[in-house]
């Protein structure tokens, strides 16, 4: 994983600050409280990148990547804007121009992700009505199977809405995308999941009646 000597800052403590308070702070004086960015951001990046990528090791050079990139750009950053947007948005085109360059057909393991299951329920149980009902009281194997079918465009928007926890306009800044385009493919991806879903069921059924 990122440490800070990595990417040459000196860890530092001090006041807790909000992350933009802390990004003035460090643009003008103080670069060593980079380090506390990074670790406020390191797991969440971690687990974004690899669920996209689906490989440990080039995920963690992706996120060392990010961390670099996002440090030598502060200067470019508006601060009053969303700092998480912002980095997730770096971290975002890193994943995406990797995909690019290897011509990935992404696998995304998810086994290793822990309280995958309770994500997954939380998410069903805390909005209303029927825009969580696709996922509720399903296996989370066959969830795992269907995602990985998925195309990047609605593997990503997934992750980050029901993963990363990410409002609407939080993923409209990540991708560059509107709102409305947002939420439209975020439709469209549970339903794509949803029909995955029914082929893995009817595909499990089909095996069960030629085993019998």
């Amino acid at each position: 994983m990122v440490s800070p000597q990595n990417i040459g800052i000196k860890p530092e403590t001090g006041d807790i600050l909000s992350d933009n308070e802390l990004i003035i702070l460090i643009r003008e004086e103080n670069q060593e409280r980079y380090a506390e960015i990074i670790g406020r951001y390191q797991g969440k990046l971690f687990a974004y990148l690899y669920r996209l990528i689906g490989n440990r090791d080039e995920a963690e050079d992706l996120l060392q990547d990010v961390f670099i990139k996002a440090f030598r750009n502060l200067h470019s950053y508006d601060s009053t804007r969303k700092f998480s947007s912002w980095i997730y948005r770096i971290a975002h085109n890193e994943a995406v121009n990797f995909i690019k360059r290897k011509s990935l057909k992404r696998f995304i393991s998810w086994e290793d992700v822990s309280s995958t299951k309770d994500k997954l329920e939380s998410c069903s149980q805390s909005e209303d009505g029927a825009d969580n009902q696709w996922i509720r009281k399903e296996s989370i194997a066959e969830v795992n199977e269907a995602i990985n079918k998925l195309p990047i465009k609605y593997k990503q928007v997934l992750l980050l809405r029901y993963f990363s926890d990410k409002s609407y306009e939080e993923i409209s800044e990540i991708l560059g995308k509107p709102v409305n385009t947002v939420g439209t493919l975020i439709n469209r991806a549970k339903r794509k999941l949803s029909e995955e879903m029914i082929k893995i069921e009817e595909n499990k059924k089909n095996h069960g009646r030629k085993k019998e």
